[in-house]
């Protein structure tokens, strides 16, 4: 399994990005994307709107993955669409993407949908931004942000255990406290992903690229 978090979408347009993962994101593979970050309750016409077929979102995830000569991308809807075809979509892919957005609402969905077994059981390539990343950790935190307003732990879907990871990091008071917190409570490492980083989880060994970094490791910090 490999695992890629980053906290903009974009970040795979990067050539530092893309040097690396030229040979992990393969043209033959088939993206599912899981349309379910959004924040708050979006009506049916709403949401199609934004992430239905020929939607700005949809557009910009297949430029995303052209890049890389991937043209088979199907999305898992929140709206008219069945169990069956939701656990269909997850099997036949071959790299899962989570969009950025709400992380705790995205999975309140997965549960609500009773796809959050077929998506753990996933073992492929997964790939999250902003939100997206946090959710692929047994345990992720929410900082205090514009859309949060209080600090929160929260249970993810458990594909990388060992490691815990800041989004957005811009060196914010916020950012520190919340990740004080987590290195007192875990001794477990902490990474930080600036909106130029990206973290690469292959088979547990982590790589780091460009901006993303290791702050806390064993209880110690590392950066300022």
């Amino acid at each position: 399994m490999i695992n890629i978090l980053m906290s903009r979408s974009s970040a795979l347009t990067k050539e530092w990005a893309f040097d690396h993962l030229k040979n992990i994101l393969k043209s033959d593979m088939k993206v599912v994307v899981l349309g379910f970050s959004f924040f708050g309750d979006l009506t049916e016409k709403r949401y199609f709107e934004e992430y239905g077929e020929n939607s700005e979102y949809q557009e910009k995830i297949k430029a995303i993955f052209s890049l890389y000569k991937i043209s088979n991308i199907d999305w898992i809807y929140y709206y008219k669409m069945s169990h069956s075809d939701m656990i269909k979509l997850i099997r036949s892919a071959d790299i899962l993407y989570y969009p950025g957005g709400a992380p705790d609402l995205m999975m309140k969905r997965i549960v609500e949908k009773n796809i959050f077994n077929e998506l753990k059981s996933f073992d492929k390539i997964i790939i999250g931004s902003s939100a997206g990343a946090m959710i692929q950790l047994k345990n992720y935190h929410i900082s205090p942000d514009n859309e949060y307003f209080k600090y929160s732990e929260n249970e993810g879907l458990e594909y990388v255990d060992d490691l815990f990871i800041e989004v957005h990091f811009r060196r914010r008071r916020k950012q520190k406290s919340s990740m004080r917190k987590i290195n007192r409570k875990y001794k477990m490492p902490i990474y930080v992903i600036p909106d130029d980083g990206m973290l690469i989880v292959n088979n547990k060994v982590v790589t780091t690229l460009n901006a993303a970094s290791l702050y806390y490791n064993n209880g110690k910090t590392l950066g300022d």
